[in-house]
């Protein structure tokens, strides 16, 4: 586990993969398992160097009100740090599952062209008024090709899905059929979609 400067504390990351590899993906998450190969199985058949970033609940807090000091606004500043030192002058690929999600598309739109591919895995559209207008002009603006992922019983939905391919440039929306999602839950996890959303986000690092 390796860590990086934010707050009063640190963000843990973790790189798998080749090392070296022309191809960065970085990956954001929630929980236990933040830091682990989403399937080892998958990412062994790409030439891709895969940094998964583990965030938890305060590094989450007012995803809307990007530019202040607020916890969120903070952790993507506390990101494209990360980005510039691990994958330097390098064009990456994003993913952020589910409520990772926001921060995913927040530091897409932050760092502009150096982001060419996001997915965004079991993320909810925003629930309230102001959040949707505060996040609408972003979406607009992204330079990524996006993947919008759902499935099964949520936590997002195919409503949830269009409501980001309906603001954005460039993006496409995958839902899970009910029979390949195995979560104890119910949920699309990035797990059960990993070689889809690492196809989309390296693209051409496939290995022979």
């Amino acid at each position: 586990m390796s860590l990086a400067p934010w707050l009063d504390g640190e963000l843990g990351y973790r790189s798998f993969g080749t090392p070296g590899a022309p191809r960065a993906v970085f990956v954001l998450r929630t929980g236990d398992s933040a830091t682990t190969d989403p399937d080892a199985r998958v990412t062994s058949g790409y030439d891709v160097r895969v940094v998964a970033v583990g965030l938890d609940a305060p590094e989450l807090e007012d995803p809307p009100v990007f530019g202040g000091q607020t916890p969120a606004g903070l952790t993507v500043e506390a990101l494209r740090e990360l980005v510039g030192r691990e994958a330097p002058g390098a064009i990456v690929g994003l993913v952020g599952e589910r409520s990772a999600g926001p921060i995913a598309i927040y530091l897409a739109a932050a760092l502009g062209p150096v982001v060419d591919r996001l997915a965004i895995v079991g993320v909810q559209s925003p629930s309230d008024p102001l959040s949707r207008d505060l996040r609408t002009p972003l979406l607009d603006h992204l330079d990524a090709e996006v993947l919008v992922v759902v499935g099964g019983d949520g936590p997002a939905d195919s409503g949830d899905a269009e409501w980001y391919v309906e603001r954005m440039r460039s993006a496409e929306v995958e839902v899970v059929p009910d029979a390949e999602i195995t979560s104890v839950n119910g949920h699309v996890t990035l797990t059960s979609v990993w070689e889809r959303v690492l196809a989309h986000v390296a693209p051409g690092a496939g290995r022979r």
